[in-house]
């Protein structure tokens, strides 16, 4: 009896077959599976990056429109091959006193006498002629009005009082003249929409029409070149008190009749001169000059259009 209760129990032993091949084969089918989503997850994560960089890219040039082919559209500068500023302005034939003239509304700013027409030559090399009223040379004297300051002043408060740095002039070395616009502030006008109206009226000049957006940010967030071109202007100028013959350090409190932006032409268009018009999307700024890497090119037959033969 004995015997047949322990062959019952070794048959019962032999019908019962081990899980732990099931259990590893499901452990392994698990781990298998993970590593397939991670890899999935992290390739969307990767093609998401790239398609958010590649629509920055693409919203960057966007904002660039090219008005090359619209009939009899042709830029009176010839910026467009320029990698150097424009020279300095040769000396007036009219004096070293350049003098503007405002009417009553502060609307209307204008240069004064026969020096109304060396104005419009000295604009014409940077590409403006509306987003400035005068070019002088560093060595002129700009007079609004009745009052008057010299642009060496303007070049010494610009430097010194607002950038807080020192103006190096070797002394046994002829101080070299450089290029200065100055431009009026009227009624209802912020900084950032001068220097943009400046930029606009530049690019064109190089062949390039840039959309009214093209300052926003990015869908992502970020600036774009044009953005970037812009903060560097407003590092680079001074807004000029007439009544307290000091730089503003408030820049967003514009006083019409009383205030004009001080802008160093040789200096700001230095690094104008090394931008590539149809593609700003690689430009950078780092707090003080502008950087130019490799840009993001658009596709052939993309929105920036294609530059002027």
């Amino acid at each position: 009896m004995a015997a047949f209760n322990d062959s019952q129990t070794s048959l019962t032993l032999k019908k019962r077959p081990s899980r732990w091949p099931w259990i590893l084969g499901l452990a392994l089918v698990a781990a298998a599976l993970a590593a397939v989503f991670l890899f999935w997850g992290d390739s969307q994560e990767i093609t998401t990056s790239k398609t958010a960089d590649s629509k920055d890219a693409k919203s960057d040039q966007a904002l660039i429109v090219d008005h090359n082919t619209a009939k009899g559209n042709v830029p009176d500068s010839n910026l467009d091959s320029a990698d150097t500023p424009p020279d300095s302005p040769k000396p007036s034939a009219h004096g070293k006193v350049v003098r503007i003239k405002t009417s009553e509304s502060q609307n209307q700013v204008q240069v004064q006498g026969p020096a109304a027409e060396e104005q419009k030559a000295r604009k014409k090399p940077y590409g403006v002629s509306k987003s400035l009223d005068a070019v002088l040379r560093s060595d002129e004297t700009i007079k609004i009005g009745n009052k008057e300051v010299s642009i060496a002043e303007l070049e010494r408060k610009l430097v010194v009082e607002q950038r807080g740095e020192v103006i190096d002039k070797p002394l046994d070395k002829k101080p070299r003249i450089t290029a200065w616009g100055v431009y009026m502030v009227r009624p209802g006008e912020n900084l950032w929409d001068i220097h943009f109206r400046l930029l606009k009226e530049y690019m064109s000049s190089r062949g390039v029409k840039l959309a009214e957006n093209a300052d926003n940010p990015t869908p992502n967030g970020y600036s774009t070149g044009v953005g970037k071109v812009l903060k560097f202007a407003e590092h680079m100028v001074g807004v000029f008190n007439m009544k307290t013959r000091h730089m503003d350090s408030n820049l967003n409190l514009l006083e019409p009749g009383a205030k004009i932006v001080v802008y160093n032409l040789s200096e700001i268009f230095e690094q104008l001169a090394k931008i590539d018009p149809h593609d700003l999307s690689g430009v950078m700024y780092d707090g003080r000059v502008l950087l130019f890497p490799e840009s993001q090119k658009a596709e052939p037959g993309g929105p920036t259009g294609s530059k002027k033969e």
